[in-house]
């Protein structure tokens, strides 16, 4: 395996340098991505199957599990500032990491174009009150573009939209909330209130929303890499080390995220579809009211997009193809979401979502359990770029931690309904159970902390 395999200067430890993002950007970032219409249409579609009261309680479980795999991950790039595409080297092989790398990156293309098109649609209904024209296929290649441009600047350029983006789109899904319960002659207490078939199943829901974010809890090294750290960044106290980003998450996902849930929960209540455009169009009276309310439906996708969906996939491709650049990576990603065409699986977001649980659930697992239960949170990271360093394994591929992959999905497919437990479950034990034999800490833990 040649050197330039192992090392593409992008997918390098994160020096102090370059750890320019400070708790608040972190925040914004994560408000952002939370801030988008696969969150709305996933809360409209789990009613009437399930009352708004367990969708709630569905919600708030599904961001207490992810938030904690979150930080769980995340901690590997406060400390090490490795991304998960090259951690994973440890627990797959230095080949072998690439595969459950691209089965990341599916969803990431997949969310990307769906998102795009949403904004695209949106546009182009303001498009058609202004000038009487749109063209769909148009629009979704420019606001792609425009998105591919922002997300090749790196995470900075990504919290500075997202400072501009936030507020404004917070104060304007607030009015479309009030909006369609104005229309609808509705009140909050109305809305909980509605009664529903109850033939939905409560782990199904928190399965498909926490479907949304397993993906970023694999890529959480990604972002906390670039963190800046605290004074006591090396303190043996997980809590104290960790505490910025989990006072972001907290902020920025668990009640930006619940809210967008629950604004899409109200929109398919209230008008009996999940689509968000014609949600809008359906309660909006006011021609002002329905441009802004479309021109936030475009804008939510675009805070979302760079930092969860065109970012880790960059990294992906990087460590798939060592000779692409960032930008390249980026580019290379955004076309293969449009070419996904995800849009015409609209309708079966909610089971995409839950085989991606099945699907991820089991690398978390695996990636966790190598991390914390096997080498105890002691790394040497120059292992992980060295070609003919502890992960060869058997020609560069780690066929025991394949096989408890495989026996792990297997495992979700059987029972559906528990389908992200059950792979976490049964590939942290499973991988604990083959590897310990052979995966031990490392005997000198070097951090990578000059500028």
């Amino acid at each position: 395996m040649a050197v330039h395999e192992m090392n593409n200067p992008e997918l390098m430890p994160s020096t102090d340098k370059d750890r320019d993002i400070n708790i608040w950007d972190f925040t914004m970032l994560w408000a952002g991505m939370t801030i988008n219409m696969g969150a709305f249409t996933m809360g409209a579609q789990l009613y009437p199957g399930l009352s708004p009261w367990t969708i709630i309680g569905a919600i708030l479980a599904a961001y207490a599990i992810v938030t904690s795999i979150l930080i769980l991950a995340g901690d590997i790039g406060i400390r090490y500032g490795i991304p998960f595409t090259v951690y994973i080297r440890s627990c797959f092989g230095y080949k072998g990491a690439k595969i459950p790398a691209a089965f990341r990156a599916i969803p990431a293309c997949f969310w990307f174009g769906f998102q795009t098109w949403v904004a695209a649609v949106a546009i182009g209904k303001v498009l058609e009150m202004w000038v009487g024209y749109t063209n769909t296929t148009i629009l979704i290649l420019i606001f792609g573009v425009l998105q591919v441009v922002n997300a090749v600047y790196g995470m900075k350029a990504m919290a500075k939209f997202d400072w501009v983006a936030i507020p404004a789109l917070t104060i304007l899904i607030g009015l479309v909330t009030f909006w369609l319960l104005q229309t609808n002659d509705a009140t909050i207490g109305d809305v909980l209130a509605a009664p529903s078939l109850d033939n939905g199943s409560f782990w199904f829901a928190v399965m498909a929303i926490a479907g949304i974010w397993i993906t970023m809890g694999l890529n959480s090294p990604d972002l906390t890499r670039k963190l800046e750290r605290s004074r006591d960044h090396s303190s043996n106290n997980f809590f104290i080390r960790n505490r910025k980003p989990f006072i972001a998450q907290i902020t920025g996902l668990i009640v930006i995220g619940s809210g967008i849930l629950m604004v899409g929960m109200i929109g398919g209540i209230l008008t009996g579809t999940w689509d968000p455009i014609e949600i809008v169009l359906n309660s909006m009276s006011s021609p002002i009211v329905l441009i802004l309310s479309m021109l936030t439906i475009a804008f939510a996708q675009w805070s979302t997009n760079t930092a969860a969906n065109l970012m880790p996939s960059a990294y992906i491709l990087m460590n798939v193809f060592p000779r692409l650049n960032f930008a390249q990576g980026v580019a290379i990603s955004g076309a293969i979401g449009l070419l996904m065409m995800p849009w015409v699986f609209a309708d079966n977001l909610l089971w995409f979502s839950v085989i991606t649980s099945g699907l991820l659930g089991p690398v978390a697992g695996i990636m966790l359990a190598d991390f914390y239960l096997l080498r105890r949170g002691r790394l040497n990271v120059n292992d992980f770029y060295d070609p003919k360093g502890p992960f060869v394994y058997q020609n560069n591929y780690n066929l025991r931690a394949f096989l408890v992959y495989g026996v792990s999905f297997l495992a979700s497919v059987v029972f559906m309904d528990l389908a992200f437990f059950v792979g976490l479950t049964v590939s942290v034990a499973g991988y604990t159970l083959l590897m310990k034999p052979i995966a031990k800490p490392a005997g000198e833990v070097v951090l990578q902390t000059e500028s």
